[in-house]
């Protein structure tokens, strides 16, 4: 039998939740030209409902884990959803969708039995699929370029960006390999200078993978995501050894190779361009534009914005988006 838990502060932070996404909700509605219509309040109070269903569910499940991750996750989501209602209203059903969905797979982790070992088996699998949805939106059919970036696959009417699964398939991995051969990377008696040198065997096959996601990155003009995968790649290097140096040759590596890609890639040349000189002529009406309105919003609003309802998203292109 499974013992109830109380998980008090959770349940207090949800209140607050709660109010932040039917407040945020109405000051939208509110400040639309037709006013605001009761029947608005049924995709806020949805979300809710679903967040409060997950305290429940914890608690029956005696779950002790802690009581901070759920009221963040819904807070998160709580501004995600008043966002899309000011900038898309039109998909703000499809967003509480996902939302439901993924309240589902949350609930679905607690239920299957975790064993964490069988994540840690199966390493090499997880790298490989990593890799494979990496490449995936380079094929043709499924592939699918959205504003310069080759990073969708779509299937019919449904677009989705491989990359979310990505993250989370190589995070495994990373920290599986890490946890076998942390000993080995930390404890290595050669150093070059003062910089360890571990044996190359056990290096090759975590460089190789950072390389392979590199490239195919690059290739799929997907610098966002490049820099984020590095920034995962250095932080659990680090947490497994506690070798700094290997932070230091892993950023000097993203000063060379982004020097590299300036000088052969136009999409990155032109990226660095317009944060150098995004109020030139030639730049702030196209290429730039975009950023150059998010300066003069930034100008405008201050750090925490006009207020809802108050801006003038209209002005950027594919505002839901970026």
């Amino acid at each position: 039998m499974i013992a109830v838990t109380r998980r008090r502060p959770e349940l207090g932070l949800l209140f607050w939740v709660a109010a932040l996404g039917i407040t945020g909700s109405v000051a939208v509605a509110a400040a639309e030209v037709a006013g605001f219509r009761p029947q608005q309040l049924v995709i806020p109070v949805t979300f809710v409902v679903i967040a409060f269903a997950l305290h429940v569910f914890l608690a029956a499940r005696g779950v002790r884990g802690d009581q901070l991750l759920l009221p963040i996750a819904a807070a998160l989501t709580a501004i995600g959803l008043v966002l899309v209602q000011r900038l898309a209203s039109n998909l703000l059903v499809q967003q509480l969708s996902w939302t439901l969905i993924a309240a589902g797979a949350f609930a679905g982790t607690i239920l299957i039995p975790r064993d964490l070992t069988a994540l840690s088996r199966f390493k090499w699998t997880w790298a490989l699929l990593g890799v494979l949805l990496l490449i995936s939106p380079l094929l043709p059919v499924i592939g699918r370029e959205v504003n310069g970036a080759r990073i969708w696959l779509g299937v019919g009417t449904v677009t989705f960006e491989p990359w979310e699964a990505v993250k989370i398939l190589l995070v495994i991995f990373f920290a599986a390999y890490l946890e076998e051969f942390r000993e080995v990377l930390a404890q290595t008696q050669r150093r070059f200078g003062p910089i360890p040198v571990p044996p190359v065997p056990y290096l090759v096959p975590i460089v190789a993978m950072w390389a392979i996601a590199m490239v195919v990155m690059v290739f799929e003009r997907d610098l966002g995501a490049t820099l984020l995968f590095l920034g995962i790649f250095l932080a659990m290097l680090y947490l497994a050894t506690g070798e700094a140096f290997y932070t230091l040759i892993g950023l000097a590596l993203l000063l060379v190779g982004g020097f590299v890609a300036y000088h052969v890639f136009a999409h990155v040349a032109a990226r660095v361009d317009i944060w150098l000189h995004p109020f030139a002529e030639d730049v702030r009406f196209g290429i730039g534009y975009q950023l150059v309105q998010g300066l003069f919003a930034l100008a405008n609003g201050g750090l925490f914005g006009a207020g809802l309802g108050n801006g003038m998203p209209d002005r950027i292109p594919v505002v839901w988006s970026d």
